[in-house]
């Protein structure tokens, strides 16, 4: 069984559609900063994230950079220029050097329609990505830059592999696209990660960024 068959879009699948799947789709690989999707574009294809991150972001009037969304191994992109044929709504570029698999909008829709766990996840994945713009959108205009900064930690930390008494941010974007991701300064944002390293509750390594109080951190969050 090839990798690709892990991600939990794809896992779902029966040998036949894995068969068709594999016959359309190929591996992509881009390097970090490189452009994958264009903004207006009408090109459909979606993409299977194997390893590696995207960013998601629009341009405002200004020309500032604002991020919808970090996008990490296992997940998906793309999906909407598929569903419903407009042309793309967002750019995505390259956080890290990634690899994806890209498959034709038409073989996607065609998977969804006759394989309902592969249209389920389809629809998890669509609420998700409401739900998360709907509490981008609160904490933006409700919270300030610091709470914003440690509920997005918070978010993007899972357990950390080596030491599972700490949590770990694997793919950690730069402090320009994390400050568009919360709506903030690269260097508001710089200010508050020395803070947060001096007071021992983050450390950067070359694994990522690593939460070693994740109660701390999360009491500067909500608290």
């Amino acid at each position: 069984m090839h990798d690709k068959y892990t991600n939990p879009f794809l896992s779902c699948l029966s040998s036949e559609e894995r068969q068709v799947f594999d016959s359309h789709s190929r591996v992509a690989f881009y390097k970090a900063g490189s452009s994958i999707i264009e903004r207006e574009a009408n090109d459909t294809s979606v993409y299977f994230v194997l390893s590696g991150s995207v960013n998601v972001l629009n341009y405002s009037q200004t020309g500032r950079a604002i991020t919808y969304s970090s996008i990490g191994e296992g997940d998906i992109f793309g999906e909407m220029a598929s569903i419903d044929c407009a042309p793309r709504a967002a750019w995505v570029f390259a956080a890290t050097d990634c690899r994806a698999l890209k498959i034709p909008g038409d073989i996607f829709i065609k998977l969804a329609e006759f394989n309902h766990k592969f249209s389920l996840a389809l629809l998890k994945k669509i609420s998700a990505n409401l739900r998360a713009a709907n509490e981008r959108i609160i904490d933006i205009f409700s919270l300030d830059a610091e709470q914003r900064t440690c509920i997005e930690l918070v978010r993007m930390a899972k357990p950390d592999p080596l030491q599972p008494e700490y949590y770990l941010v694997k793919h950690m974007p730069t402090q320009a696209n994390f400050a568009t991701l919360i709506g903030s300064s690269r260097e508001t944002v710089s200010r508050i990660m020395s803070r947060l390293r001096n007071e021992s509750i983050i450390t950067i390594s070359t694994r990522g960024l690593q939460i070693l109080d994740k109660k701390q951190l999360e009491k500067r969050a909500f608290g």
